[in-house]
């Protein structure tokens, strides 16, 4: 239809976006709002827990935001909504980037839970909003076959994959990221799920600590997860990034026994 694009039509796109949620999703850890699949372009609103991180990359958008806000606040009653506009393609329509508190109060740790494992995400200054949530339910399925295995969970970040394997029984997991303060933050999440005993944790760069595993033939792990962070953001650079990819597979595949 043609329809006034106004106030009362960008809340009535929340709420519809919201109420698919309300039937399909766990509010606790969901994105409620996916951009152009809800009808509302360039908009992203991720929930954890009682808090909602909120992007908006476009002028189109930005002119609604106050709209926005109302709306999910009405809708959800969140303890706070939080802005992560620290975007540089914010800056190719004209917009400054920038964070800060759109709604209530707003923590620099939320607590939320995925798959029944608990985390604590930095929405401040977290990657992206905080954290993935989009491999959800790839972890999910990671976890139903890591019972009894020893696990080596690489570019960990702050341990998703790693935690979901080690709550589903793991025999052992090893988490590697060349980020300290990624170890810190899988650390800290272990220690909240009282799963540190069963966990080691590596800061090191991937590459290299398969290159050295290989090297020493150190093969002690049966089931190696890879969730590497994108190698190229440019279409002049994909040939490296595919030769990237190729390589850590290669690297991890070498390591598995026969059946891992």
């Amino acid at each position: 239809r043609d329809e006034p694009i106004d106030a009362a039509f960008i809340r009535g796109r929340v709420r519809r976006a919201l109420d698919y949620r309300r039937r399909f999703a766990d509010l606790n850890s969901c994105r409620l709002i996916f951009a152009e699949s809800d009808g509302l372009p360039a908009v992203i609103a991720d929930k954890f827990g009682d808090v909602i991180v909120l992007q908006i990359l476009c002028l189109g958008m930005e002119r609604f935001k106050g709209d926005i806000v109302d709306a999910l606040a009405q809708e959800l009653s969140p303890r706070g909504i939080y802005e992560r506009n620290d975007v540089p393609v914010r800056e190719l329509e004209g917009l400054s980037q920038q964070t800060g508190l759109l709604f209530g109060e707003v923590p620099d740790r939320v607590e939320m839970q995925e798959n029944g494992v608990r985390f604590l995400v930095d929405v401040k200054e977290g990657q992206k909003t905080g954290f993935f949530l989009d491999q959800k339910y790839n972890r999910r399925a990671a976890a139903k076959i890591a019972a009894g295995k020893t696990v080596l969970d690489c570019f960990t970040h702050t341990g998703a994959f790693a935690l979901n394997a080690a709550a589903a029984c793991a025999k052992h997991v090893t988490a590697v990221d060349i980020s300290a303060d990624a170890i810190q933050k899988t650390r800290r999440n272990a220690e909240l799920n009282g799963l540190s005993g069963r966990m080691d944790f590596v800061c090191a760069d991937v590459f290299d600590f398969l290159t050295d595993m290989e090297s020493n033939r150190k093969h002690g792990y049966d089931y190696i997860i890879l969730d590497p962070p994108a190698f190229t953001k440019s279409r002049d650079t994909i040939g490296s990034a595919v030769k990237g990819y190729k390589a850590i597979n290669a690297k991890a595949m070498k390591l598995l026994p026969r059946g891992g």
